[in-house]
């Protein structure tokens, strides 16, 4: 009788396993994912914090994965975003149309380094300001075209401010085209304006006073668009305005008084 080593057969069950626990983990997720090209369009509060948004050539990965109550979502079409971001988070609570969910979500993308130019004078000497990292609870209520969304949360990693949105958004299927109209109602407390629009002392100058922003509102309205070019491929119209309270509008920096979004891309969706 020959003895035949055990650890190749270990090894062998071993991987077996591995292989069939990571077939069945992969059955779990729902997924969905999107390329996208195209160009923006921004006019910011602050001038020159849209060049590098108007100026590239914008190539975006975005997409929605579902794990049991995990997701990462990037809902571009009902929040009427400018930047593509994405939120993280756990679906604790579901029954008919209502859900809660634990959510991290970013809402501010401000200065990502020091770069100024002649043609944006007004950014010399400020700061960085970093994006945020908002972590809170989100309601939502959804009932064949209607969303609404309310959400609130802390930051933990740029300004700890608190910041609340109320969102809706109504879906019209019209001929080949999916519209749908967005509006938001964000408050954003004085930590969080004061980060991104007040002006600290040792980035005053004869033309940028000393200023201290207190607690704020933003309004969103826009309005998306998705025509099927092909099986596979997308053409994506998307355009908003947002509106200021004086706590912002106040600021030296800014130049605007509101912001003008659009952007135009063409996606292949896997």
């Amino acid at each position: 009788m020959i003895k035949l080593p055990y650890w190749p057969l270990l090894l062998s069950g071993l991987c077996s396993a591995t292989t069939a626990s990571a077939a069945s983990w992969l059955d779990d997720v729902e997924s969905t994912f999107y390329l996208g090209v195209g160009k923006g369009y921004q006019q910011a509060l602050v001038p020159g914090l849209e060049k590098n948004f108007n100026s590239a050539v914008l190539i975006v990965l975005t997409g929605d994965v579902k794990f049991h109550n995990f997701f990462i979502e990037t809902p571009i079409h009902r929040n009427g975003a400018a930047i593509y971001g994405a939120a993280v988070g756990y679906q604790f609570y579901q029954q008919d149309n209502h859900s809660w969910d634990v959510l991290a979500n970013n809402y501010n993308v401000w200065l990502p380094d020091n770069r100024t130019s002649d043609a944006t004078p007004e950014l010399t000497g400020l700061r960085i300001r970093n994006a945020d990292s908002v972590v809170g609870l989100r309601y939502q209520y959804q009932a064949e075209r209607h969303q609404l969304s309310v959400e609130s949360g802390m930051d933990q990693a740029a300004h700890h401010g608190v910041i609340s949105r109320v969102s809706y958004s109504y879906f019209l299927p019209w001929r080949n085209l999916d519209l749908y109209f967005n509006a938001a109602l964000t408050y954003e407390s004085a930590k969080t304006v004061n980060y991104y629009y007040g002006i600290h002392s040792d980035e005053t100058g004869p033309a940028r006073p000393y200023y201290q922003a207190g607690a704020g509102v933003k309004t969103h309205l826009g309005v998306s668009a998705i025509y099927p070019l092909a099986e596979r491929w997308l053409l994506d119209a998307n355009l908003g305005v947002n509106l200021f309270s004086h706590q912002y509008l106040d600021s030296p920096v800014v130049t605007a008084q509101h912001e003008e979004l659009a952007v135009l891309m063409v996606r292949y969706v896997f």
